[in-house]
This record gives structure tokens, C-alpha cells and sequence, in this order.
């Protein structure tokens, strides 16, 4: 049965109690006695005996649950509820004596038999017990029980000394002696109670507790309202079925309901003081602490209590009363009133006696266990001071939990820490499990997620745990260990600083032992005391991972007012850094490339894990990342798998790489985030933090750091959400220094750049100077020369130099326009589409023959040509010819005359719908380092000034913009040895 069916339960039964007392009181204000006064007796007992049925059935119903239900309880629990039970059934049992005793004509209410004392006193002791294992208080001294007893004995006399004053002596004799015993003694049982509940209540009692005891209270004043009454009829010696009898069968009836519903409610209360989770966890009884805290609710103040049980009152009383009532009544009383008010007395000296006994008895023993606690409390802060200097928390860990098994005695101790002990404490938070046993090696785990363990540290309450009944709901590891240890269930006891729980100590014994009340105390005095302990280490522990931190972020701030490194180097110190600050294993930096994807740039890892090769771990590609979080401009965890638990297991005979890699392909195939995660769990991690570094709120790349589990561990040292808001600080510091380093290498480079171009500048000035200069010359020369001597030179040499001059000027237009080609390319940078036509590579490639042909004659060398005519590429003719013949002109200048120069056309092998143009000569050759410069501006291969061949060093730099403006490519094929000559390639598209 659920809680919410008990409740409901406990409210149907007081509803029905309700309607029974509600209803007999209309009875008797409206109906009275309608039938004859036998039937109305029997009627009544008969009401009575069911109704004592009903009440021990409810507190057996409630045995039944406190043993196989929702909550289980403890053996002494237990009692409390099965003597009511019996005390209910022992009226049951008065009820059918009286029936047997009417079944006659008659009835002798003097009538006196041993076993109507037997049913009748059976009531009392079944209650004094139940009321001794109520539930919610502590345990009571035997000298407080005696002074109760004293205390009723007193009242009894006081009682029986009124009674003899008010009757007459006609009433006393030795058969109403008697029967005033009989009813007195009923009086006195509940006194008793009364004043047994009273004092349950001045010890103290549990604030759910309450209003079951005040049901009980309920009960007993309605029995001792009804055994009054009948004992004052019985006193008064009336013979028939009085109407008012009616009011002493309800209270009957009602006190029987309400001990029986008060079981329910007991129940219901412990029920709702413990979560319904711990459905199996039995409630430990309350035992004496070395330091004690206020969980009792009694009557307290500032001076010393008055005692309910305090007999010296009511002792005075009685003894005043009979030495009056000797003194004036002793020549008018029979023997036997005398005799048993002495009786009393004498009761009452003995049980003084008894009470002086047992105070005696518990003082000492109280003073013994004072002796011993205080040894204990000693031995105790001897052993925590031991642990003060300890501030590493592993080490702490261990002798905490070595001095539990070592001082205490203890067979096998479990600590539980909470790791987040910052935060709140959830049921998916982290919790250090540390186990220390005489049998099996100790060992350490770090676990998440919903366990018993976890709502252990959420309750913060002492509790025994049965394994068995929460095997289902513990870790693999610990069941594993406690499977090793043959303990059937472990005591924790919570360890609290400052109102806040901080963990939990699990002790236990072997199968045959229990966990007594003085070792309970010491133990808890124990986990009070670490728990100051524990929490000065953890802050230790924050400190020194605050100053790592700290001085990860001083040196990579340091770097900004530092030499400013290249990029390469400052991401290897951000990841070297990185895992110093948030103490990590793996380290790897993603860099985004220009074409969105993030690949490897720099990594660290450490001492335990072999190197990263960044070439094995996988590209990713922008979209890939988005897709792993719904912020990707903010720190997360990748959780490369669900649980350690859910983590696939290669089969035998293959590796766990390849089990792993098929993994993740049966998850999502194709899927490279998979790729990444299947690298991750290679290297046996399981968690990791992508923090975006951002250069002007855009991703410039990731830094993933993680950390190592070994293989076999039972610990799991993952990063989890607290780690975030490090990590953030840390890329918001690297982000700027890494993108300081780049931006100093792109100033570098320019600078470089512009350092060269100033220099190809100054030497291409030095060079056009030499080189306008040279035809300038000429031009000069001539002319002077037909202006000096025009009518002295025959007409041939006129025409002759005329001729030169007109070369020298068409020499520097060439030279003028080749300036002019590469200003204008640089401005405009593109051909436009609309010059771009279907051009016969056979016959552009013939029209540079015919322009080079002179030349070709001249140094007589030979032009050979593999040209299939079939081929056409799209272009502009007018510049490919001039790219055609500038490539043309540099080989015949750059090859020793009479050498061939060789023309080839094929289509591209590379390049689909593409032909290369290829133009060889056999000259000196270009070295592999300076291919790629020939194609800039203003360089040359011949540096010097007085070089026979000449030139402005913007061809082929014109040629290659050309090219690439018109969707082509040009580069040079060459070994760069004398001899060995050059080619140059052009690639096209087919038309």
C-alpha cells in the first residue's frame, strides 16, 4: 500500500470513529433506555467487545505494514503496536467473561473470580509496554518508571483515605474492602498511563508524533473517565443497569477506537517523515550524542524542571492523612481498612526503596558512561587533530576512513563526498566514493546520476541501509565491493558544515555484530568533526586550482606585453597553458581556415598519454560543430558517450579501436563528429570542453581539453559544468593573445612584403634606367649624328641610322607599355567576360612563329612545333598573344643561340575540358626556389645592371595575371641545371 492509500485509510477510520461517538451520544441524549436493561447491557458489551475487535485489528494492520510494507520498522517499533493489539484483545476477552457470567437468570456483581482479575489486569501491562516503545521518543530510566509508580500508589491511598472519611461505616466491610481494591487498582492502572504519557511528553516527543499521542492521550482519559464512574456505582453498590451506565459504555467504546486509530495514525506520521524512495530503510532509534542537538520538542526553561513523577508531594500527603486518620478513626474501623491503608504505605516505603536502588544504580552508571565518553571524546579529537595538516583531499580521504576501521573497530567504512560542494547538491551531481575494508583492498570511484547513494547525501539523515533491499538501485562498482564484504547492511552518518551537507560515513561490522549506542555517538562526534576538516581541504583544493589558474592567465597575458609570437607557437603555449589552468590531459586546437573548416593546428597532452600526431585527428567542418550544441559561440561538454556503463565493448578478436569506430558508424554513418568521438574514446575520454575562441565575435577556432581515464580505472576524473565558466575566462584571454599573434604575423608579412616590393622597386628603377637609357642612347646618338654629318652621309646610311633610331623607339615603347600593362592589370585585375572568345590554339601559336621568325633566323635556331589542330581554348587573343610572346622572348633571351625552342599543345590529365600550352627552351634553367618569385614584379633573374640581357621584370608578372584573369594557370617545369632548360605550362579551358 502507497502513502496516499494509508492516509486515506487512517481518514476512513476516523471518519468512522467520528460517526460511533457522534452517534452514541445522539443515542443517549434522544433514546435513553427504550428497551429492557438486559438487552441494553448486552447490547452495549456486545458494542464494546466489536469495537475492541476493530481497534486491534487497525494496530495489527499497522504491524503488518511496519513489517512488509512501504516502510519497514524496527523490532521495538514493532512492540509498540502488537501490545496495543494485545490490550485490545485482553478487553475483548473481559467482554466475553461477562457474557459467559450473564448467560445466567441472574448476575452477582460481588461476584469476584480469579480470571476477571487476570482479563482486567492484562489491559495495563500491554499498554505500559506499548507506551514504552512509542515511537518518536527516547528511552525512559527505570527510577523515573518507579516514580510513577510511587506517584499512583499515593494517589491510590490519598483515594482510598477520602473514600473512608465520606462512607459510612454501615458501607465498610470486608467484601467492599474488596471490591474497592478491585476498582481502585483499576483507577491506579490508568493514572499510570496518564502520567506515563505526561511524562513521554515532558522527555520530549517527536513533532510528528504528537497527535498520535494525543489520540492515546484521548483514549486513556475516556478509560479513565468510564472506570471512575464504574467504580464509584460499583462503590456505591447500585445492583441493576443504570441509564447513565450508557455514558460509561461510550467512553468505553470510544477509548478502545481511538487506541486503535492512534496506530494508524503512528504509522502514517513515520511514513511521512521519511521520503518514499527509502522504502526499505529501517528507522534507527534514537541514542545518546557527544554533541546533541535540539531535535526533541519537551518543556524546558531556564530553571530547574518540577518533575511530574516528583513523589514527595503526594507522599507527605498520604502519610499526613494517615496519621490524622489513625489518630481519630482507629477504635472505629475495621482491621482489614486498617490493614490495607498500612498495606499501602508499606507499598509505597518499598517502593521509595526500590527507586533510591535503581537512581543509585543509573548515577553510577551514568557517571561510568560520562568517564567513557569523555575518554572517547578525547580519543576522538586526538585523531582529527592528526588529520588537521592534512590538506590534499585524496590522501585526507584515505586516513579518515583508515582510523574509522583502525580505532573503531569497524570491519568496512564507505565515504561519500559531494565534489561540487559549492552548489547544490542534485541528484546528477558528483560523488567521491571512497571504501576502506580489513578484507578487500580500498579503493575510489567518482559517480553521477539517481542511486541510493546520491539520495543518501540529499536526505543528510542518519540511516541504516540494507543491501539487499537496494541492490537494483546501487552503482555496479559498489555492488561489486559490498558483494565482497559479507556485511548485511551499513550505517551512515551524515557529515555537515554549517547546515550544509558536505557527505556521508558508512559504518559497519560483521553479519553478527551491531553498532552499539556509545560507538553510534562516537562516530557521529567523528563526522562532525571532519566535516571541518573536509571543508578547509577543499578550499585548499580551490585555492591552489584558483592560482593555477591565475598564473595560466599571467602567462598568457605576459605574452601580450612580451615579443609577439608566431601563431604556431602561441597555440602550442595556449594549449600547454590551457591544460595547466584547468588541470587537463588532452589539450587540441582547432584553427578555422579560410574555407570554414577547423583542422588541427596545435595540441598538448600529458605525461601518462602517448603524443597527438595532429595529422590523425579528423577536419571538421563548420556546420558539424553548430550542430553539437545550440550555443556555439560558448563553452560546452561534448559527451562523447551516454555513461561508462553504456560504453560499447569490442568483441574478441578485434581492438576496441575497431569496435569503437563500428560503433559509431552503426550510430550515424558518414556522420564526422562521430569520427571525432570515436578518436576521443581511443584515447579513453569520455567528456570534453569545446570553448570557441572569437576574434571580433566571430570563430577563429576551438580548444577541446579533456581529460584521461585510464584503462581499468574505477574513477572517473571528467570535466562536468562547473569547469565551463574556467574555461570561458581562459579562451577569452587566449582569444585575444592568439589573435594579437596573428595579426602581427599578417603586419610582418605585409611589412616583408612591402620591404621586398620597395627593394624590386628601387632595383627596378636602377634596372629601367639602364635600360631607357640603352635604346635612349642609340636614339640620341643617330640623330646627332645625321644632324651633324646630313650632308656629308650617303643615302644608305641615313636610312641606316635612321633605321636604328626607329628600333631604339620602339624598343621603349615595348618597354613604356609593359609599365603601362602592369599598372592597368593591377587597377582593373579581370578581363571582362565579354572579350573572352573561342581562340585556335594552332593558329595563334602560327602568328607567334611569324613574329619570332626573324630572331629565329638570326641566332639559327630551329622551332619545333607538336600542335594537333584540333584544339581551342576560350580567351582573349590579343592578350594570350602577348603572353604567348612574351614567354617566346624570354626563352630565346635566356638560351644560348642556335638551341631549339619547342611548341606543345595536349590536353590536361589533371583537369577535365582544360589544354596546357607548353613553350621549352634548353637554357640555364630556373632553380626551384625562384619559380615562384619569376611571376612578381620588377624581378629578374639577371640582378645585374650591366647584364647583356635586358629587360623590366614586369613579362612574365603580367603573363601570370593575364592568365588567371582570362580562368587559367602558368607555371614553370624545371630543375633549375645549366643545360637543362625551362617549360613553361599554360593551362585553358577547352572550347
Amino acid at each position: 500500500m502507497d502513502k496516499q492509500n494509508v492516509y486515506r485509510y487512517a481518514g476512513v477510520a476516523s471518519f468512522f470513529v467520528g460517526v460511533f461517538c457522534g452517534s452514541g451520544l445522539l443515542w443517549i441524549l434522544f433514546v435513553g433506555v427504550p428497551f429492557g436493561v438486559r438487552a441494553i447491557e448486552i447490547s452495549a458489551l456486545i458494542v464494546m467487545m466489536v469495537t475492541a475487535l476493530i481497534g486491534a485489528f487497525w494496530s495489527w494492520q499497522s504491524l503488518h505494514w511496519a513489517h512488509s510494507g512501504l516502510l519497514q520498522l524496527r523490532l521495538d517499533v514493532r512492540f509498540s503496536w502488537l501490545f496495543i493489539g494485545l490490550a485490545l484483545l485482553s478487553f475483548f476477552g473481559r467482554g466475553v467473561y461477562n457474557l459467559l457470567l450473564w448467560s445466567g437468570s441472574t448476575v452477582d456483581y460481588a461476584t469476584v473470580h480469579p480470571m476477571k482479575f487476570v482479563l482486567y489486569g492484562l489491559f495495563y501491562p500491554c499498554l505500559f509496554v506499548s507506551l514504552l516503545y512509542f515511537p518518536g521518543t527516547s528511552r525512559l530510566r527505570v527510577s523515573m518508571i518507579v516514580d510513577i509508580l510511587i506517584t499512583t500508589c499515593c494517589l491510590v491511598g490519598l483515594s482510598w483515605y477520602v473514600l473512608i472519611i465520606l462512607l459510612t461505616p454501615a458501607h465498610l466491610s470486608a467484601v467492599w474492602s474488596l471490591r474497592l481494591s478491585a476498582d481502585l487498582c483499576y483507577v491506579a492502572g490508568d493514572i499510570f498511563l496518564l502520567l506515563l504519557l505526561l511524562l513521554r511528553f515532558q522527555e520530549g516527543i517527536q513533532r510528528a508524533m504528537w497527535r498520535p499521542a494525543l489520540l492515546v492521550g484521548g483514549a486513556l482519559l475516556f478509560l479513565f473517565s468510564a472506570d471512575v464512574a464504574g467504580a464509584w456505582l460499583d462503590i456505591a453498590s447500585i445492583p441493576v443497569y443504570y441509564p447513565a451506565c450508557l455514558w460509561i459504555d461510550l467512553s468505553y467504546s470510544s477509548g478502545l477506537l481511538l487506541l486503535g486509530l492512534s496506530t494508524l495514525y503512528q504509522y502514517g506520521a513515520l511514513l511521512g517523515s521519511e521520503p518514499a524512495v527509502l522504502a526499505n530503510v529501517a528507522a534507527l532509534p534514537t541514542v545518546p550524542s557527544l554533541f546533541p542537538e535540539s531535535t526533541m520538542l519537551g518543556w524546558e526553561t531556564q530553571h530547574s524542571r518540577w518533575h511530574i513523577q516528583n513523589m514527595y508531594v503526594p507522599l507527605g500527603l498520604i502519610l499526613g492523612g494517615v496519621s490524622v486518620w489513625v489518630a481519630l478513626h482507629l477504635r472505629d474501623l475495621s482491621t482489614e481498612l486498617v490493614q490495607g491503608l498500612f498495606l499501602v504505605c508499606a507499598l509505597v516505603g518499598l517502593l521509595i526503596v526500590v527507586r533510591h536502588f535503581f537512581a543509585t544504580r543509573e548515577n553510577n552508571t551514568l557517571l561510568q558512561e560520562r568517564d567513557q565518553r569523555f575518554k572517547e571524546a578525547e580519543q576522538v579529537r586526538y585523531l582529527v587533530s592528526q588529520l588537521t595538516d592534512i590538506l590534499d583531499i585524496g590522501y585526507l580521504r584515505e586516513r579518515i576512513m583508515n582510523v574509522v576501521i583502525s580505532q573503531f573497530g569497524f570491519t568496512s567504512v564507505m565515504l561519500l563526498l559531494i565534489e561540487e560542494y559549492t552548489q547544490p547538491f542534485m541528484a546528477n551531481s558528483h560523488i567521491l566514493v571512497g571504501t576502506a575494508s580489513r578484507l578487500v583492498q580500498s579503493t575510489n570511484w567518482r559517480l553521477s546520476g539517481e542511486s541510493i547513494l546520491s539520495w543518501l547525501l540529499q536526505e543528510g539523515k542518519e540511516c541504516e541501509l540494507y543491501w539487499a533491499d537496494h541492490a537494483r538501485e546501487l552503482p555496479g562498482e559498489v555492488l561489486r565491493w559490498q558483494e565482497k564484504q559479507h556485511v548485511p547492511s551499513m550505517q551512515f552518518f551524515p557529515i555537515i558544515y554549517q547546515g550544509r551537507i558536505r557527505g556521508s560515513l558508512g559504518v559497519a561490522r560483521h553479519v553478527l555484530a551491531r553498532t552499539d549506542a556509545l560507538t553510534a555517538a562516537i562516530v557521529r562526534g567523528y563526522a562532525h568533526q571532519i566535516a571541518t576538516i573536509i571543508e578547509h581541504a577543499y578550499l585548499y583544493q580551490e585555492a591552489q586550482e584558483r592560482e593555477m589558474f591565475a598564473r595560466a592567465m599571467v602567462n598568457i597575458s605576459t605574452r601580450l606585453n612580451a615579443a609577439v609570437m608566431d601563431p604556431t607557437e602561441m597555440g602550442q603555449l595556449i594549449c600547454s597553458e590551457g591544460a595547466r589552468a584547468l588541470n587537463a590531459d588532452v589539450v587540441l586546437f582547432y584553427l578555422r581556415l579560410p574555407d570554414g573548416s577547423l583542422t588541427p593546428f596545435a595540441a598538448s597532452t600529458g605525461e601518462q598519454i602517448e603524443e597527438i600526431l595532429l595529422d590523425e585527428w579528423p577536419t571538421l567542418h563548420l556546420p558539424e560543430y553548430e550542430e553539437e550544441t545550440a550555443y556555439p559561440l560558448q563553452p560546452f561538454l561534448l559527451h562523447v558517450s551516454p555513461s561508462r556503463k553504456s560504453q560499447p565493448q569490442a568483441s574478441q578478436g578485434n581492438s576496441s579501436n575497431d569496435g569503437l569506430d563500428s560503433f559509431f558508424r552503426e550510430q550515424l554513418p558518414g556522420s564526422r563528429q562521430f569520427a571525432l568521438r570515436a578518436k576521443l574514446l581511443h584515447h579513453h575520454i569520455h567528456t570534453a570542453i569545446i570553448a570557441p575562441l572569437l576574434t571580433n565575435g566571430l570563430l577563429n577556432g576551438i580548444l577541446m581539453l579533456a581529460r584521461w581515464l585510464p584503462p581499468g580505472s574505477t574513477s572517473d576524473p571528467s570535466f562536468n559544468e562547473t569547469a565551463l565558466s574556467h574555461a570561458q575566462d581562459f579562451v577569452e584571454q587566449a582569444s585575444v593573445t592568439f589573435t594579437n599573434a596573428q595579426l602581427y604575423q599578417h603586419l610582418s608579412t605585409a611589412h616583408e612584403q612591402l620591404k621586398e616590393l620597395d627593394q624590386l622597386k628601387d632595383h627596378f628603377m636602377t634596372t629601367a634606367s639602364h635600360e631607357l637609357r640603352t635604346p635612349l642612347t642609340a636614339v640620341q646618338g643617330y640623330i646627332e649624328l645625321i644632324a651633324q654629318y646630313d650632308d656629308e652621309l650617303p643615302p644608305e646610311q641615313r636610312h641606316e641610322f635612321l633605321q636604328k633610331a626607329q628600333l631604339g623607339c620602339e624598343e621603349l615603347a615595348i618597354l613604356l607599355n609593359n609599365v603601362m600593362d602592369a599598372s592597368r592589370i593591377e587597377a582593373e585585375a579581370a578581363i571582362k567576360p565579354a572579350l573572352l572568345t573561342r581562340v585556335s590554339v594552332n593558329d595563334i601559336l602560327a602568328k607567334v612563329q611569324l613574329m619570332i621568325e626573324p630572331q629565329l633566323t638570326y641566332q639559327e635556331r630551329q622551332l619545333t612545333m607538336d600542335i594537333p589542330a584540333q584544339y581551342s581554348v576560350y580567351a582573349d587573343p590579343v592578350r594570350l598573344h602577348q603572353v604567348l610572346m612574351n614567354i617566346s622572348t624570354n626563352a630565346l633571351k635566356y638560351s644560348p643561340p642556335g638551341t631549339p625552342i619547342h611548341f606543345a599543345v595536349a590536353r590536361s590529365t589533371e583537369h577535365d575540358k582544360a589544354v596546357v600550352i607548353s613553350i621549352t627552351d634548353v637554357g640555364k634553367g630556373i632553380a626551384p626556389q625562384e619559380q615562384s618569385r619569376v611571376f612578381q614584379r620588377f624581378y629578374r633573374l639577371e640582378s645585374d645592371v650591366n647584364s647583356p640581357i635586358r629587360g623590366s621584370g614586369l613579362g612574365l608578372y603580367i603573363s601570370w595575371r593575364l592568365i588567371e584573369a582570362m580562368g587559367g594557370k602558368i607555371w614553370i617545369e624545371s630543375r633549375g641545371v645549366p643545360g637543362g632548360g625551362s617549360t613553361f605550362h599554360i593551362l585553358l579551358p577547352m572550347a
